[in-house]
């Protein structure tokens, strides 16, 4: 039997497994089923679609693994790409996070809503509500598990978007050090410390394809070594160069390493660096490395972006500063192992593929903007055919090569990262504030000076724009409150996640009982999430509408103020949502007028 045409095969293999996104009859008989009895049936139904299309056989194994490599799929997926939603004919899409056990409530929510009245019938991709799949425990968002899988699957499969968070931080494994060698030890016996090095070395040098391999060696330079000896010695490593002893300057370097013992403060400490800045520029060495005692913030983080594990941003941006007036790179004594954080991602990636998820996203924490760009554009590559989502935080100051974000820098730091992000492939971004212990807020609140909020409204139009420019959708999240999803809402952003909003406060249980630090827990509520997915609806539409008709238009916002008066009051909520929901049903009819929504 000859084998099938790849490009053929693969067209057909797609278009069955998404067919299996569209009968009606196949999901009301899984809403009935148990979940075991839910699996096995997607499974059946997966194979008879998608494989039975494509003309393979079940012991066609080299086929086989080919299609799976590109839809690795053990569930179909039920909707479409996230970063294909249309938010200009639908408006921004509003995700609600949970652990499974309220998502058949924001389900029930969504198919309540004007929207999907409006739509008749609605479908998932159309209604634009994500079910967000999280665990929000007193260190910030969590993972989900199989349990939680099973849960959100029942409730979204067919009916909702579906996503979740594979990890705010990344699994930050370090390579090993690099040689070092203390200059000072060289006073003792010089000629067996430049053997030493030279030694060091070697192994980069004879490799078994006689190809030398990169290498830094990095001599640690204390207050008491002068200028003087360090010249004299690296003059002597480098006459070994034309020796053979080593490779070409482009291969094999040297770095100066300057150690506190303690914590680096102003003063003392700060003036070593910089003089050892200084010597390393005089010898024509590229590098500085520098080490010291962690910060309070870096252990209590269990590890921060790079240099800000031992130095504060103030002194950071001094120390940059002084590095690029010397062209010297400023680098931490621990490097990164990027290639294993990717990998450590896309495991988490694959799993929530591999449930039919719409899209998953993905923290970069501890990384700077160079490692978060080499991982970026790794997963980009590994999930074609899928949305995957980096995160952009906006209370975790932003690292490169030689500048230092903080949150005074914030939207500077957003434009280069979204830049940065967009080149290595990624299509959607989010933005969140999810560090706890700085407890920050996405959106300046002028109700709630207390807030700590990070952006204006002004500050993410600005974005938006920037955005839209580049290609890259962004997804706003950090305690949106439902004024501010209105404003989103005008603003047509991409999407919002919102679950303060739509939730009330409930006993702990289940997972989150062992948490030692969580006193209540968050639980979406049908009328919660109804009225936050309405008042976006009516931001959107009170834009969206204007010179179409100016009554309606002004109705919508009208009503859409009195419904976040009675949130606010806490008063007569249900009575302003349905008043507010009658004039959304006419405002979708009219945004719709004359093209038909899919």
């Amino acid at each position: 039997m000859s084998k099938p045409d790849s490009a053929v095969t693969r067209r057909k293999f797609l278009q069955g497994a998404a067919l299996l996104a569209a009968p009606v009859s196949l999901h009301s008989q899984l809403a009935q089923n148990t979940f075991e009895q839910h699996q096995e049936a997607l499974r059946e139904w997966y194979e008879r679609k998608a494989l039975r299309l494509a003309g393979v056989r079940a012991d066609n194994a080299e086929t086989l693994r080919d299609l799976l490599a590109e839809c690795p799929v053990l569930y179909p997926p039920w909707t479409g790409r996230l970063d294909e939603y249309d938010s200009e004919s639908f408006g921004p899409l509003l995700a609600v996070s949970d652990e499974g056990d309220n998502a058949q409530t924001i389900a029930q929510a969504s198919y309540a809503s004007a929207k999907a009245h409006a739509l008749h019938p609605a479908n998932a991709t159309a209604l634009g509500v994500m079910i967000d799949g999280e665990r929000m425990v007193s260190a910030g968002e969590g993972p989900i598990g199989p349990e939680e899988y099973a849960k959100l699957i029942a409730a979204a499969f067919g009916r909702t978007l579906c996503s979740t968070n594979v990890g705010v931080r990344v699994n930050a494994r370090l390579y090993r050090l690099y040689p070092e060698f203390s200059i000072a030890d060289a006073a003792v016996d010089e000629e067996k410390w430049l053997a030493a090095v030279f030694a060091a070395f070697r192994p980069f040098l004879k490799t078994p394809d006689n190809i030398p391999r990169p290498l830094t060696v990095r001599f640690i330079v204390q207050p008491r070594d002068s200028l003087a000896t360090v010249r004299k010695l690296v003059a002597k490593l480098e006459a070994g160069r034309g020796q053979g002893l080593l490779g070409s300057s482009s291969v094999h370097h040297f770095s100066l390493l300057s150690i506190c013992n303690g914590v680096i403060r102003a003063g003392a400490e700060m003036e070593e660096i910089k003089r050892v800045i200084e010597i390393a520029a005089q010898i024509g060495v590229a590098e500085v490395a520098i080490d010291g005692d962690l910060l309070f913030g870096a252990r209590q983080r269990m590890s921060v972006q790079s240099l800000l594990n031992i130095l504060e941003v103030s002194a950071l941006r001094d120390l940059f500063a002084a590095a690029r007036q010397q062209n010297v790179r400023l680098v931490y004594r621990y490097q990164v192992d990027a290639d294993s954080a990717a990998r450590t991602i896309w495991t988490g990636l694959h799993t929530t593929r591999s449930y039919g998820f719409t899209a998953g996203k993905y923290g970069l924490v501890p990384l700077t903007l160079g490692e978060q760009e080499q991982v970026v554009g790794l997963i980009s590559r590994w999930t074609k055919g899928w949305t995957a989502i980096p995160a952009f935080y906006v209370d975790t100051p932003l690292v490169t090569h030689d500048e230092i974000f903080d949150e005074s820098r914030c939207v500077e730091a957003a434009l280069l990262w979204m830049e940065k992000m967009r080149g290595a492939g990624a299509r959607l971004a989010l933005f969140d504030c999810p560090d706890r212990i700085a407890g920050r807020h996405l959106l300046h609140d002028e109700r709630d000076v207390e807030a700590k909020g990070i952006l204006s409204l002004e500050q993410i139009a600005t974005l938006e724009q920037r955005g839209r420019e580049l290609g890259l959708k962004l997804m706003w999240s950090g305690g949106i409150t439902a004024r501010q999803a209105f404003s989103l809402g005008e603003q047509n952003v991409f999407a919002a996640f919102s679950t303060g909003a739509t939730s009330r406060r409930v006993a702990v249980h289940g997972s989150f009982a062992d948490d030692p630090e969580l006193a209540s827990e968050g639980k979406p509520t049908e009328l919660g999430v109804r009225r936050v997915h309405a008042v976006l609806q009516g931001g959107f539409l009170a834009m969206a509408l204007r010179g179409r008709d100016n009554e309606l238009t002004e109705q919508v916002r009208a009503r859409s103020l009195r419904l976040l008066q009675a949130i606010d009051s806490q008063n007569a909520v249900e009575e302003a949502l349905a008043e507010l929901d009658e004039v959304l049903l006419r405002g979708w009819a009219l945004h719709w007028a004359g093209k038909k929504p899919t």
